[in-house]
């Protein structure tokens, strides 16, 4: 990784730090699909009284498979110095496509943004809380969707 590319990484565990976002990784789909196949299940086998022995069952499997939540900012920590560069890139080119248009037409985020990259302008932004909620909600979306 370059040296900007570095700054714009701790940027982004700075933005993942900031918003306390939380992450599934893979087994938490999986989790809740076999939750609700075992309500289904008791709701045939049993009725009403098997939906609840079957919510009770899916809930407890799959909080156990679902252990694997964490934090964005953990999981970029963990991230291997070898693959940090391809996935900051990957958040990079996301969260740009979503907020560059935006900062072009603020001319203080302008003139921001001609001098550094858009993470360190969305850290420039969640600093002063200068970012409405709702991008403040598609920007976590983003964060929350990249695997």
């Amino acid at each position: 990784m370059t040296e900007e590319e570095e700054k714009d990484f701790e940027n982004l565990l700075y933005i993942a730090r900031k918003r306390e976002l939380r992450v599934t990784i893979q087994n938490g789909t999986q989790a809740g699909v076999l939750a609700g196949l075992c309500v289904m299940g008791g709701v045939i086998v049993a009725g009403p009284v098997g939906a609840i022995v079957g919510g009770a069952i899916g809930t407890g499997v799959a909080v156990s498979l679902s252990q694997n939540v964490v934090t964005l900012n953990d999981l970029l920590q963990q991230t291997p110095p070898a693959k940090r560069g391809e996935v900051y890139r990957v958040f990079s080119e996301a969260l740009k496509e979503e907020f560059q248009d935006g900062f072009q037409e603020n001319p203080e985020l302008r003139v921001l943004l001609g001098g550094g990259t858009v993470l360190s302008v969305l850290r420039y932004c969640l600093d002063r809380d200068l970012i409405e909620n709702e991008k403040l909600e598609r920007m976590d979306n983003i964060l929350r969707k990249i695997k």
